[in-house]
């Protein structure tokens, strides 16, 4: 049987507050800004949780779920998400045994290799030059000989151009002067050049170009085609290409930071030994199995040298959901709402944010809150999970060979 947050065949039976108000006055929930406002007058909690899903808002049904679950089984879900990312980091680990800073250097160095290729760019300045080719041939054939081919568009301009030129270049102009010039005395036509070059070169002096240079100019300016206008179309497709891999560059580099950070800050303590992880989640099993406030104090005994992995915290949430904090005492330290909540949904979020692995942070999370659904239903139980031989069987080599022999939706062991 299965809950899909619309239509379900066994409801969420191991909720505690039953609505998320019953949650907010009883258990210190807080919604968040973005959940706030979707909690409406009678609503229930399994509504809540079912519609945070449907909108994909994953973590946040998460956190609400471990507000208002039952303390025993938020501490199995938990531990059951601990399990599950740990599996997933071994096998991981089995088809790439790398380490984490190693991996991420061989991705970074891959994603490096993807952005340094310049062929897509290369292709476009080909095409980019190709056209200027085509420009320039296009524009020398007009200079060239007589285009005859009636098909080619370069020869209406050609015409025209040369229609012009034939009418008001430098050198029909210069003709018709020379042939003037040839009919008249030779002495008058020395002294005319002289007062001629003399006021070019006042000319000159005065403007800073030669009359007969600035004449040339003005006639090719008319008679020469508007530029040719740059394609831009080409350029934007280049620098377009660039700022898309600076922005995937920047993408990557928030995406993992936001999954891994921090990844190394100076003064922060050693990790612990795996054996004292263990030994943390080993607690959490003691708890879960019999949890009595003396199981809760071995937790919250061992959760210090694991304090840093989901671990050391779940170790802590299952101390938080006792109902005495000082067993032994004479005071009464009763834990404060809510605490035992942050404790679990604290233990899921990290389990998410662990290192290696071959799922996301979003993966994770849909992991880990189909696995509070099935615990929540009563689907996933320690029971079936543990349940190997009697609780009463003690293996002398192995003592922390815990089997389950009660809990929620227990069977009854066979006879022997």
């Amino acid at each position: 049987m299965s809950w899909d947050g619309k239509a379900f065949a066994r409801p969420l039976i191991m909720l505690d507050f039953k609505t998320p108000q019953e949650a907010i006055e009883k258990n210190a929930y807080e919604p968040d800004d973005d959940v706030a406002p979707l909690i409406k007058d009678n609503m229930t909690s399994e509504q809540l949780i079912g519609f945070l899903k449907s909108k994909g808002m994953i973590k946040e049904a998460c956190d609400f779920m471990a507000n208002c679950v039952n303390r025993r089984v938020g501490v199995w879900w938990a531990y059951s998400c601990i399990k599950a990312v740990n599996k997933e980091i071994e096998e991981e680990f089995k088809k790439n045994p790398l380490s984490f800073e190693e991996k991420q250097k061989k991705d970074a160095e891959k994603k490096i290799a993807e952005w340094s290729d310049t062929s897509e760019l290369k292709a476009i300045e080909d095409e980019f030059m190709a056209k200027g080719d085509k420009i320039k041939k296009d524009i020398g054939s007009i200079a060239g000989p007589k285009i005859t081919d009636p098909s080619n568009p370069m020869r209406s301009a050609q015409r025209l151009i040369n229609e012009q030129t034939q009418n008001n270049s430098i050198d029909f102009s210069l003709n018709e002067i020379d042939s003037v010039v040839s009919k008249m005395d030779p002495k008058k036509v020395s002294e005319a050049r002289n007062i001629m070059e003399r006021a070019f070169a006042r000319y000159e002096t005065k403007h800073g170009i030669n009359p007969l240079k600035a004449v040339e100019q003005e006639i090719t300016k008319a008679v020469a085609p508007d530029p040719i206008p740059e394609d831009t179309s080409l350029r934007d497709k280049y620098y377009g290409i660039i700022k898309q891999r600076v922005e995937a560059v920047e993408q990557h580099i928030n995406q993992e930071m936001g999954k891994h950070f921090p990844l190394k800050i100076p003064g922060l303590p050693k990790p612990p030994e795996k054996s004292k992880i263990d030994d943390a989640l080993f607690a959490v099993k003691r708890w879960i199995l019999t949890p009595t406030d003396e199981n809760g104090l071995i937790a919250m005994n061992s959760h210090k040298p694991a304090l840093q992995e989901p671990e050391g915290i779940c170790a802590l949430a299952a101390y938080w959901s006792c109902s005495n904090l000082t067993p032994g005492e004479k005071s009464q330290v009763v834990p404060p709402p809510g605490l035992y909540s942050n404790g679990i949904k604290t233990s899921v979020y990290m389990c998410a944010m662990k290192k290696g692995g071959s799922k996301t942070y979003d993966e994770r999370y849909d992991e880990y809150f189909d696995i509070g659904i099935e615990c929540v239903t009563g689907v996933r139980t320690w029971d079936k999970a543990w349940k190997k031989k009697s609780a009463t069987t003690v293996i002398e080599d192995n003592p922390n060979n815990l089997e389950s022999a009660y809990g929620f939706g227990r069977e009854e062991p066979e006879s022997e």
